[in-house]
């Protein structure tokens, strides 16, 4: 048992200082909730709703172990701009999170944010996988964690219907394509896909070319892509276009093309389910979860649906694609340290887990009593053990490029309407336009 010194300011119109040694567990928390009484740290977030409420209440269970309060301060304006402006006045805030790492080299480059280098040698940073440790880091210095994340990197089965049919789970992307065929074969139809999204349509495309990148590619490619240091043009862009077309056509998606590109992202996963099934795969994220009870209300986890990674080109690990919160401070303080290493630990993203289940724990030692479902808890599982992430690309890129030309050109390229080149092309056009560095460098095909 530690003991810890503690010095109480009583204020009586004049100050007399006391020593006291605590021993018992109990009075240790009590004494740094009373020293740490009047402290306020200002937590700017993007979090709204349902994840505002999450948030909050993770918040208050820190303050009432501390007695550190934290004021939260909702934004519903762009992130970068709010928090610029509060930087420019002198007056930014102790802590915020941030939508991506993107924004995190944005402030650090600019000196805005604190080291958080400390961190490394604190107990809780061992329990953090090392992909997420590397999104925080910029030129060696830690300035980011990530207490949650999605992950987007899964497919989606029946395990009833794999074992009907002696099916296993790939754990190569060679594997992969001998379980569709084999499918194919026996007669069934391997994938649910669904583009439709009104406004939207096209982003399902973009997360399944991003895996692509990822495995054919690697990650520094898959960098310099969403960076537009190599042009659309490029052949390992073009690669992934084509890797696509071996899931997203006539012989392998429930409904051919027109189906692809009819069917509304969130109905084309309730395929799974349907008497006889309308497919045997569908690859997607967590959120999809509620839409496939949604669609069969009594399905139960593990027995009726289950996930597996999204297979690597090798026999190593996947590379797993996804998204989340990259928590900064910039100010320093003791403070600001403990409500850091809190997010980190398996407390506070237990309890997350919890209160939001949409949110998977990064930290490895959560246990998976802390979700609702086994089906969640595996999802938490594999990112924890992720050896490589990345978030999801399109949602780095200029909005004109990552949700705009980029979804059409999936459409345009599922359709069947233009030729593959033309698409690249114009992607080329819309990304040098909308990046402000100018052009990509590097071979730009044959466009005029």
């Amino acid at each position: 048992m530690l003991k810890r010194s503690l010095t109480l300011l009583l204020i009586t119109g004049f100050a007399l200082v006391a020593m006291f040694t605590l021993t018992s567990s109990n009075a240790a928390t009590a004494a740094t909730a009373m020293a740490a009484q009047g402290r306020t740290l200002d937590f700017v977030t993007s979090f709204a709703g349902q994840e505002l409420t999450a948030f909050q209440k993770v918040v208050d269970a820190f303050t009432q172990k501390t007695g550190i309060k934290v004021n939260v301060e909702p934004v519903s304006r762009n992130m970068a701009t709010v928090l610029g402006a509060r930087v420019a006045s002198g007056n930014p805030p102790d802590l915020a999170n941030l939508p991506n790492p993107g924004l995190l080299d944005t402030f650090a480059q600019a000196g805005n944010l604190v080291s958080l280098d400390w961190f490394k040698q604190t107990a809780v940073f061992k329990e953090q996988p090392k992909a997420f440790i590397d999104l925080g880091t910029l030129n060696g210095t830690l300035y980011g964690i990530f207490p949650v994340a999605s992950l987007k990197s899964l497919v989606w089965y029946d395990p009833k219907e794999f074992a009907k049919f002696g099916y296993t789970i790939p754990s190569t992307f060679g594997e992969l394509l001998q379980l569709q065929d084999q499918m194919v074969k026996d007669g069934n139809t391997p994938w649910c896909i669904g583009l439709e999204s009104g406004a939207a349509s096209g982003w399902p495309g973009t997360d399944w070319m991003e895996d692509f990148m990822l495995r054919s590619a690697g990650p520094k490619v898959y960098d310099q892509w969403v960076a537009h240091d190599i042009p659309w043009t490029d052949p390992r862009v073009r690669e992934v276009f084509q890797l696509f077309g071996l899931f997203a056509n006539d012989g392998m998606a429930f409904g051919g093309r027109k189906g692809i590109l009819s069917t509304n992202f969130g109905d084309s996963v309730a395929g799974l389910n349907t008497t006889p099934p309308e497919c045997m795969m569908h690859r997607q994220a967590t959120f999809i979860l509620s839409f496939i009870l949604k669609a069969h209300p009594k399905l139960v986890a593990g027995k009726d649906f289950n996930i597996f990674p999204f297979p690597s080109f090798n026999s190593g690990p996947a590379p797993l694609e996804g998204g989340g919160d990259v928590f900064v401070a910039f100010k320093d303080s003791p403070e600001m340290h403990q409500l850091i290493e809190y997010f980190a630990s398996v407390e506070a993203q237990e309890l997350w887990a919890k209160v939001n289940p949409g949110r998977l724990a990064v930290n490895k030692d959560v246990p998976a009593s802390a979700y609702p479902d086994p089906v969640t808890a595996k999802a938490a599982k594999i990112l924890s053990s992720a050896e490589v992430f990345r978030f999801d690309g399109s949602d780095l890129m200029p909005a004109a490029v990552g949700s705009g030309s980029f979804w059409s050109a999936v459409l345009d390229f599922v359709q069947g309407s233009k030729p593959l080149t033309t698409i690249l092309c114009n992607l080329e056009a819309s990304a040098d336009s909308a990046y402000k560095s100018g052009a990509a460098t590097g071979p730009v095909g044959n466009c005029k």
